[in-house]
């Protein structure tokens, strides 16, 4: 049967507190994608929320203590190929196009139409 856990203020400040986080993490998600490429934010979000997934779960379901070595580096592995998958799919998905090649990754958006052009001086 277990208690009603929405009769203590903890449930309620960690409620508040996860949607204020959210709130949060969509808002600085969204200024990046319309500072960035998306090819180069969607890397690395996956990547973040991946990585504090693994530590939230390590802290709260106290992953590894039931864990022998073995395992813990077996999972470790399984993560770094997770993020070694990652990087190299962002690398190498442009290699057939020699333009895409030329372009740095971290771009500001053109203000201008000529990109020879140089900001004039006020």
């Amino acid at each position: 049967s277990g208690t009603n856990q929405f009769i203590y203020f903890q449930t309620w400040f960690f409620t508040l507190f996860v949607i204020i986080c959210c709130l949060l993490q969509l808002n600085y998600l969204n200024k990046a994608l319309d500072t960035f490429n998306t090819a180069v934010i969607s890397p690395v979000y996956y990547v973040m929320f991946t990585t504090l997934t693994i530590i939230a779960s390590m802290i709260m379901f106290k992953d590894w203590d039931s864990q022998n070595a073995s395992q813990i580096v077996t999972e470790l592995c399984g993560f770094v190929t997770i993020l070694s998958g990652t990087f190299l799919l962002h690398k190498t998905k442009d290699m057939g196009d020699s333009e895409a090649m030329e372009s740095p990754l971290f771009t500001s958006p053109n203000l201008s139409s000529n990109p020879n052009s140089r900001p004039s001086e006020m």
